[in-house]
């Protein structure tokens, strides 16, 4: 098991939407705009919110990625016997991170996580241990409603000062309206059986 040893970090610059209605990616250029997916304007919604200059890493999480793309192609090799490159391109879980890093010239390390129903927690794990100072953060998934959160995390300095550790929750039925419970609401701790984050 990870061991985390109760480790300081900070939240900065959070953003989320729980909503289709919601969505406002009226910085990305129309060309590009258009070929967006539902879940990649999702996530840019609260990226483009949290995003800053001295990003240092990002790490994008989503329990389902890209299921509707996925979905096209199965239904093209199915019908057609061959696959859109574009859509088969797309369809991948790191694509939307790709395309932000691209879209923003920047040479940064990025990751796209999945852990099922953990993938919040997972992302917030990664964040927090990794060695870099400033880390956009970032989950969306649009399966069972569109919603998406981000943020910047670092050892720092922020604006939430935070303490993690070992979970210990025996189950959270859904990370992702937890932890918009603990960020938008004066709630002390956002528990689930991976980890365990508490204001300081």
């Amino acid at each position: 098991m990870l061991n985390m040893k109760k480790q300081i970090f900070y939240i900065s610059n959070f953003s989320s939407i729980q909503s289709q209605d919601d969505i406002d990616i009226a910085e990305i250029p129309p060309l590009i705009r258009r070929k967006l997916s539902l879940l990649d304007k999702a996530a840019l919604t609260t990226i483009c919110r949290t995003f800053s200059e001295h990003i240092d890493e990002i790490i994008f999480t989503s329990e389902y990625g890209e299921l509707s793309r996925l979905e096209t192609i199965i239904e093209q090799y199915s019908s057609q016997n061959e696959v859109s490159p574009a859509q088969f391109s797309a369809s991948v879980h790191n694509y939307l991170v790709g395309f932000f890093a691209l879209y923003k010239n920047l040479n940064v390390p990025y990751f796209a996580l999945s852990a099922g129903e953990n993938s919040v927690s997972a992302g917030l794990v990664k964040s927090v241990i990794s060695s870099h100072k400033n880390i956009l953060f970032s989950y969306a998934d649009v399966v069972e409603g569109v919603k998406s959160a981000s943020c910047i995390i670092s050892p720092e300095s922020g604006e939430i000062k935070c303490r993690i550790s070992n979970g210990g929750a025996q189950v959270c039925k859904d990370e992702f309206e937890n932890f918009i419970d603990f960020m938008n609401t004066d709630k002390e701790i956002f528990e689930t059986p991976l980890i365990r984050i508490e204001r300081v």
